[in-house]
Formats: C-alpha cells, structure tokens, sequence
C-alpha cells in the first residue's frame, strides 16, 4: 500500500500551476520548444536576480523563499525559458508584443512578491501594454497588473507570487492607449524607505468602464500585489506602485525589513486597508518618464502594524530540494478531479528512486516530496544530495490512481533547464516501466 504523504501544501486557487501546453499522447515525447534559459538558486536569507541576456528577470529580496520542513534556510532554484509553446494561444482580440515565456518553479508560494520582468516590443506606448498569465483552472489568460514600465529600456515589471506561464500583450482597445480616457490608473504610495513595500488589492467596485470588468480581469485583480523593488545595488527602492484599471479600491499595505544572516525578515501589514479611487489614466511622455497621473494612496488611520501577512495570500510553499541535478514534476489536483501522479528516476547500479524508495542505495539521489491525491497544487521532487554515478538515466512518470492529469516537469541539470509538459490517463497501479511515459534520458 502507498505510503501517506508526508507533507501537505495548501491549495490556493490564485496559485494554480499551469495546463499543458500541447495535448500529448501517451507515449509520445513530450515538446521542449527553448531558444534562451537560464537557472539561478536563491536562499531564503538572500536576494538576487536571475535574467537573460533578452531582458527577461526574476528578481526576490531577501526573506522571500520559504524555509525548509525543518525551519531552516533553504534555497530555490528559478529559472526562465524562452520561447516556450504556451497551454493555449492568447484570444484574437489581443496582439503579442513580447514571446511565450515559462518561469519556474511553478506552483510553488513564495513568502514575498517575486519581481519578474519582461521586455516588450512593436510600440512607442507602454500604457496599451498588459501582462498575461495563464490560469489552469480556467484555462485561460488573465491580466496581472504591472508595478513597474522602464520605456527607455523598453521593460514592465510585474510582482507575483506565482510563476508559469506569461506574455506582454495588448488587450482591449485599438486606439493608442496614450491617448485613450480608459487606459489603466494606478496607485503609488510613499513610505518609510527603509522598508520595502507591497501593496495587495483587497476589493474591488464601481468599475469606470464596463470593458474593464471583462473576462480579461476576472479573479485577478483581488489579491494582486505591487511592490516597491530593489536598487540595483540592493535597498529598497521607492515608491511602490501598482497599475490597475479605473476603479475604488479597498488595498492591504504591507512591509519587511532586511532581517539579519541568520533570521528570516520579518513581514508585518497595517491593520486598516487604504481605500482610493483610481480615475485617471497613468502615461509615460518620455524615455525617462516614471509616469504621470498617479493615484496617491495614503495610510489610514486607526491601524497599527503587526506581524502577518494580508488576508488572501495562502501558506509559503515549505521548501524542497535541489542541487546540480533536480527533477520536479507538477500537476493540480481539485475536489472533482484529483490524481496521484508518480515521478520515477532509474539510473545506474539497479538505481530507482520514486515514493517507495525515496533514497539511492548510495545516497546520492533522493525524493523528498511525494504527493498523492490530496487536494491543491501537487509536486513531487527528486534532487541530487551529491555527485550522482556515472551512467545512463531515465526519467519518467506514471498514473499510480485517480483520474487523467495534464502534468509539467522542470529538469534542471548541470546548469541548464527544460522542460516538459503533457497527459496521463492510463492507470498504471502495477508500477510497470513500459507503460510508464519516458520525459527525459541523459547520462552523467
């Protein structure tokens, strides 16, 4: 009988990993469209950007990845892929201005807004821009509001908590967003600066235009974060600000400080939303232009600061491990439609690694995550504790229960990613390696 799980994640439904990019049969290789990645591992007492040459950033501030089960300091390997072939097309009543980019590691909680940036291309006017994520649960695209638009270096930032699947892209209107009345506001706020700042939407109402409640911004605008970033020499680097579209708003305000070497930062949030209403469109007039038309939102009164975070943002993802080689597999796993969905490693030596033998006999490769049908995002994880033994490796998956499941598998491996992505929806309880689907063989 299969071992119980041993640690269990929270689902959130803001944090939903992505749907397969391409439909796969069983069998088939799966696709790993990739010009440009790169992988870059960050700590939990650290701070650092992981980028490539194209533009493409992931940026975390000290205190943003979680700690281990052990509640100690542990560290994340990120990385960026692209182009990549994306779940599905974005609508046609959108235009591309950027390609189809993965960031990884995907369901996964961070403590702290994660930066991530982009750059854009075909216009003049940052203002028409969006950034689209792909929401699983909907299979669709969904607006992510920006924080942050360099028009000199052609770049937006946005500040998430999830990774996946996104794409610069204009939606909406076809007139120039310079122009344009209805272009998206945006709030920016000035405090301490000594902190750094994240602002999350509380609530949202009184719509200005119709449009701007649409399908685009369904379920993404409550609970978006905008943050106030970092100096490029480290720092917090006000004001932070969020672009949303022309609405009253209801906005959590929280902050950290840069803890110590040894002590995770500390977050805190005021007790009191702030409350505003954006009714003017942001613009940017020049190569050096911040913006103008900012919505000033101030602190209220009647609040005090306390440890915590905002109402909304689920549990921080306990860290897994990694090392110079790092197999995570992924899928979601609802109430209606739940699966157990096994990773297998059969190396040199008569080596197999999966849930019931968690542990290479030489102690060089190990599973330390085995999820089963529980409910939320589902990752199990296979990583190397040190040099692994030279010779032939396969890498696959199988349907251990439960119903069929689209999955994704990031392979890290000396230094470079890929991934992977397709369907499962033969059980194969047996365990049987010939029905199982092949993701990767490699050698060291």
């Amino acid at each position: 009988m299969k071992k119980l799980l041993s640690i269990l994640l929270p689902l959130s439904i803001a944090f939903l990993i992505n749907s397969s990019s391409c439909k796969k049969e069983e069998g088939t290789e799966p696709k790993e469209p990739t010009e440009e990645n790169v992988v870059g591992t960050i700590g939990s007492l650290q701070g650092g950007t992981v980028k490539t040459n194209s533009g493409y950033e992931i940026t975390v501030i000290p205190g943003t990845v979680p700690q281990n089960q052990n509640g100690q300091s542990a560290n994340v390997t990120f990385s960026i892929e692209v182009p990549v072939t994306p779940p599905k097309e974005i609508s046609s009543t959108a235009e591309k201005r950027g390609d189809y980019t993965k960031l990884g590691p995907e369901g996964f909680t961070f403590r702290w807004p994660v930066r991530i940036t982009f750059p854009y291309r075909n216009t003049t006017d940052p203002s028409e821009l969006k950034l689209l994520f792909y929401d699983a649960l909907s299979s669709s695209w969904k607006v992510v509001p920006i924080s942050m638009v360099d028009k000199d270096k052609k770049v937006i930032g946005a500040d998430v908590m999830e990774l996946g699947y996104y794409v610069v892209a204009k939606v909406g209107q076809s007139a120039p967003k310079i122009t344009a009345e209805d272009s998206d506001g945006g709030f920016e706020f000035a405090g301490d600066a000594t902190y750094y700042y994240t602002l999350t939407v509380a609530s949202v109402t009184n719509f200005k235009y119709a449009w701007q409640s649409a399908s685009w911004y369904s379920g993404r605008i409550v609970g978006s974060t905008g943050s106030t970033g970092s100096q490029p020499t480290g720092g917090p680097r006000p004001p932070t600000r969020i672009h949303l579209v022309q609405a009253t708003y209801q906005v959590w305000i929280s902050r950290t400080t840069p803890g110590t070497l040894s002590t995770l930062p500390k977050i805190e949030t005021y007790t009191v939303p702030a409350s505003g209403t954006i009714s003017q469109p942001v613009t940017y007039s020049g190569p050096l232009s911040s913006g103008s038309g900012w919505t000033t939102l101030s602190m209220p009164g009647g609040g005090t600061w306390v440890q915590g975070t905002p109402q909304g943002w689920a549990v921080p993802t306990v860290t897994y491990g990694t090392g110079d080689f790092q197999a995570t597999l992924t899928w979601v796993n609802t109430s209606t439609n739940a699966s157990d969905v096994d990773l297998h490693l059969y190396g040199p030596n008569n080596m197999h690694v999966y849930w019931s033998s968690p542990k290479s006999s030489d102690n060089s490769v190990e599973l330390d995550r085995d999820w089963q049908r529980t409910v939320g995002n589902a990752v199990e994880n296979i990583y190397s504790l040190k040099t692994m033994p030279t010779g032939s490796y396969n890498l696959k998956v199988n349907l251990y229960t439960g119903n069929p499941a689209s999955y994704r598998v990031r392979v890290i491996n000396k230094g470079s990613v890929k991934s992977y992505i397709g369907n499962l929806s033969t059980i194969n309880s047996s365990e049987d390696q010939s029905k199982m689907v092949t993701i990767e063989t490699f050698t060291k």
